[in-house]
C-alpha cells in the first residue's frame, strides 16, 4: 500500500476548509456576495465561515490596481501574513487589499465620515 506524503501547508489548507466536524463544508455562492455589506450584516448577526472568508478573498479580483503602499506591520502580523500564505495560498497584498476594501463595505459610516471632513476642511 503506498502511503501519500502531505505537506504542512495542505494539511492547513484542509483543516481551514472543512469545519470541526470532519465533513466538508458544500455551501456553494450562486452568485449572492458571501459576505453581506453594511448594516445588513450586522442586523442579521451573520459571522462568515472561514471558508466563505477564504473563498471570496481568493476570488477578489485586484489585477488592475496599480497603486502601491508599503504598510508597516509588526513582525507578528507579518508572521502571520506569511503563515495564511502557506497555508491558503494567497499573498500578502491580497490579503491586505481584499481587508480594506471589506472594512468599507462593512462601515460605510467611514466613507461619510471622510467625506464630511473633506467638506469642511480649510487650507
Amino acid at each position: 500500500m503506498e502511503k501519500k506524503i502531505i505537506s504542512i501547508a495542505d494539511e492547513l489548507r484542509r483543516s481551514i476548509s472543512m469545519p470541526s466536524d470532519g465533513k466538508p463544508n458544500n455551501k456553494s455562492v450562486n452568485g449572492n456576495s458571501v459576505m453581506p455589506a453594511g448594516k445588513q450584516a450586522r442586523d442579521k448577526k451573520t459571522i462568515p465561515t472561514a471558508g466563505a472568508i477564504l473563498e471570496a478573498m481568493s476570488g477578489f479580483d485586484c489585477t488592475g490596481n496599480t497603486h502601491m503602499l508599503h504598510p508597516r506591520l509588526d513582525i507578528r502580523t507579518v508572521k502571520l501574513l506569511n503563515s495564511f500564505k502557506l497555508a491558503s495560498g494567497i499573498d500578502m497584498n491580497r490579503f491586505i487589499a481584499f481587508s480594506i476594501h471589506y472594512l468599507f463595505q462593512q462601515h460605510p459610516e467611514l466613507k461619510t465620515y471622510i467625506k464630511q471632513s473633506l467638506e469642511n476642511f480649510e487650507l
